[in-house]
């Protein structure tokens, strides 16, 4: 029996503006979760258009490669919190300047099947993180960006964001 079996946050554990995408995951086992969408994101980045990798929705909005290196990017940062959290880390960990990631990074010189095998190793990496937790592990908390999390809201909130902004490019892009 996994540690995930029966876990799922309450909205105590973490910042209120992430309880959106919090409430859109399945009540069910979070590996098992992160574990499904890691295959259906995969095909389903490998699946986009190339005349449609650089569209944006509106004047000013990220292209569909920069909303993929977007999610990539805030999945690593939440993944070293929840590394930082359970390994007993008492600093405070800053917030993430999400336009400043995407304006300072290269996401539109780089191949959609470049982005998909990015996305797809640092989702292996996450999992491999959170499912060899202990009760105990998942339970610390830390601050980041100013509020108080739980490590075991992080890989929800992980889930809930790629809900998100799969929603929003098959919505708005596609």
């Amino acid at each position: 029996m996994s540690v995930w079996d029966k876990e799922f946050p309450s909205d105590s554990e973490y910042a209120h503006y992430y309880a959106d995408y919090v409430s859109h995951v399945p009540k069910k086992n979070i590996i098992e979760t992160l574990n499904s969408q890691m295959h259906e994101m995969y095909t389903f980045i490998n699946a986009i258009p190339g005349d449609k990798a650089f569209s944006s929705y509106k004047e000013g909005k990220w292209t569909i490669k920069q909303v993929l290196g977007h999610m990539i990017e805030t999945e690593r940062v939440f993944a070293y919190r929840a590394l930082a959290f359970a390994r007993r880390d008492p600093n405070p960990l800053p917030s993430m300047d999400q336009d400043n990631y995407v304006k300072y990074a290269n996401f539109n010189s780089r191949t959609i099947s470049n982005l998909a095998n990015e996305y797809l190793s640092v989702r292996i990496s996450t999992i491999h993180l959170f499912q060899n937790m202990t009760q105990e592990m998942i339970s610390l908390k830390g601050t980041a960006s100013g509020f108080e999390f739980t490590v075991r809201s992080l890989p929800f909130i992980i889930a809930g964001h790629e809900l998100h902004h799969m929603q929003v490019i098959r919505e708005k892009y596609l």
